[in-house]
């Protein structure tokens, strides 16, 4: 389990729960384990299927942006994550459930997920429950309830470098529900967070130079020791 603080202006933890899953270190679990815990065997069977069709939704999209962007090779950002699923890569499938709010017990400056920007290329999420807000370019938070079958898709930090501010990174964040009876209910999401093979260096495919190549391992490990204190348990 993962604790954050993903908005660093905040003092406390956000009141959430995260399970973060990479198939390469599944792929290290004993088989008699598995077997023995027909619980387990049966989440990591989930959790696998989701990353593939995750895989394959996110490639496409990835695609889509080249094609769009109308760049010479349209698979381009699909080949800078070739490991998906390796140790060489660093995309994984996140579950994080939102108990339900005790309003007496939740701390000054405390949310439930901070305003941020996720760090990759792009990022799938699917959700249960009213809660997630995203920004829009003129600074006003606007409410993204769950679709049913619908997948919302999500912009990273690494893509807007990429296209040189082109793609916007989406800020967005989870907020405490507005009523009683909301408050009461928990929230689920499950999160496909693409990110770039971890030896990709990050250039700006305009030639434009805005921002500074930089490593996609070198990225991640920058934002992760921006949310780290000595009270969240974080691994990848």
């Amino acid at each position: 389990m993962d604790q954050e603080r993903l908005d660093t202006t905040k003092r406390h933890l956000e009141l959430k729960e995260c399970y973060n899953y990479l198939p390469h270190d599944v792929q290290e679990i004993e088989p008699d384990v598995l077997r023995k815990t027909p619980e387990c065997s049966e989440l990591v069977n989930t959790l696998q299927k989701f990353f593939e069709h995750g895989k394959t939704l996110s490639n496409r999209v990835l695609e889509l942006i080249a094609r769009g962007l109308h760049l010479q090779d349209p698979y381009f950002f699909v080949k800078k994550h070739r490991y998906c699923g390796q140790k060489k890569g660093i995309v994984n499938v996140r579950s994080t459930y939102y108990p339900r709010i005790n309003v007496s017990k939740v701390l000054e400056d405390q949310t439930r997920c901070g305003e941020h920007s996720d760090w990759g290329g792009i990022t799938l999420l699917v959700q249960d429950a009213p809660g997630l807000e995203v920004r829009n370019l003129k600074g006003q938070w606007t409410p993204a309830p769950p679709i049913e079958g619908a997948i919302l898709v999500l912009t990273g930090d690494l893509m807007q470098r990429w296209t040189s501010d082109r793609v916007i990174a989406a800020k967005h964040r989870v907020v405490f529900p507005a009523s009683e009876t909301e408050m009461q209910t928990s929230r689920q999401s499950i999160t496909f967070f693409g990110h770039p093979d971890g030896d990709e260096i990050i250039e700006c495919v305009d030639g434009s130079d805005i921002y500074r190549p930089i490593g996609s391992r070198e990225y991640f490990d920058v934002k992760l020791k921006e949310i780290w204190t000595e009270d969240c348990q974080y691994s990848y």
